[in-house]
């Protein structure tokens, strides 16, 4: 059963230079207890899609879809005061480059405590309000340290009395878990969320979230430019390239019946310890660069870098589906 449901989203920027459609009928189905990688190299419109999502845009932007449903909750009818109720409860978001997101002028422990559900344990009336106010301070302390124990830090008194500066990458990542999992969420974003970290903690976060995913159930949609590491943990990937969803799958499907060439280039960027690969030979990486939003060719975006394009590529391509596998190409590498 599908937990977000997303079909045709299309996202408009009002620019100096007039209307840009920076997402262009992008479409992603994500099957509820699983883990979906949405994977494209940086500036292929990821995180754009999840801020759709979350409903994080600002005035300039005109989105639209033919249908965006979580659950049953449709998010293209829900109003700010109504995304902001189901946010931290319904869908959470794991940011890139968490200490920039985390208040540096607020210790850990106010931060974690902002998004702690309200206590609804019953708490016998007393004489003395003090006494009450003491019960809940200690029953908010005990839940912050047992979230931080979930997520792997061991150190949670010094933790929580530290400032985000105070403490490494890796830490603030963890923290920002912690926060997201605070509330029991049916679904997680995490956009980039190894980001600029060494391997070991890179590891770390990867099965800390896949830990998430086993013993909660819980929903993990992970946002990455690196194939290898996502594709290690995920049940289905979506490829993105320039705004666009150019194929979708299983893991199955994706490593061993990859349709399109964008997806075949990024699985021959996966090193493998293949004796037959030549001492420091060059590892393969795709010609060209990525297009700006404002320059994007006419018909089929990766044509310009393609070494499969033809003359009929200048036509936009539309979306096959067999067997659940979906892919938007004019001539796809299996079938040709």
């Amino acid at each position: 059963m599908a937990l977000l449901d997303i079909r045709n989203l299309s996202i408009d920027i009002e620019t100096a230079q007039g209307k840009i459609r920076v997402i262009d009928k992008a479409s992603l189905n994500i099957v509820e207890g699983s883990i979906h990688g949405l994977i494209g190299e940086s500036g292929s419109g990821k995180t754009l899609i999840a801020q759709a999502i979350m409903g994080l845009h600002n005035n300039n932007w005109t989105v639209t879809a033919d249908r965006m449903f979580l659950g049953g909750i449709d998010l293209t009818k829900l109003s700010q005061k109504e995304r902001r109720q189901i946010m931290g409860k319904e869908i959470s978001m794991i940011f890139q480059k968490p200490s920039s997101y985390l208040d540096p002028s607020q210790k850990i422990h106010t931060q974690i405590k902002s998004v702690l559900p309200k206590q609804t344990m019953k708490i016998r009336i007393r004489r003395i309000l003090g006494k009450i106010r003491r019960v809940n301070v200690q029953s908010s302390r005990l839940q912050m340290k047992e979230l931080l124990h979930k997520v792997g830090i061991q150190h949670d008194i010094s933790i929580l009395n530290s400032y985000p500066h105070q403490l490494s990458e890796g830490v603030c990542q963890k923290i920002m878990i912690a926060m997201a999992i605070a509330n029991n969420p049916r679904l997680i974003i995490a956009d980039e969320p190894t980001t600029s970290m060494e391997a070991v903690t890179q590891s770390q976060i990867f099965r800390l979230l896949y830990k998430l995913n086993q013993l909660n159930n819980t929903t993990l949609l992970i946002l990455s430019n690196n194939f290898a590491n996502t594709s290690n943990i995920s049940d289905y990937m979506t490829l993105v390239y320039c705004g666009q969803t150019v194929e979708s799958g299983s893991y199955k499907q994706i490593i061993t019946s990859a349709m399109h060439p964008y997806t075949q280039a990024l699985l021959k960027t996966m090193i493998h310890n293949d004796p037959s690969h030549e001492h420091k030979g060059e590892l393969y990486t795709l010609p060209g660069n990525i297009p700006s939003a404002n320059q994007l060719p006419i018909g089929c975006r990766l044509g310009p870098r393609c070494p499969r394009a033809q003359r009929t590529c200048v036509e936009n391509p539309s979306v096959t589906i067999k067997k659940g596998h979906s892919f938007r190409c004019h001539y796809p590498i299996k079938l040709s």
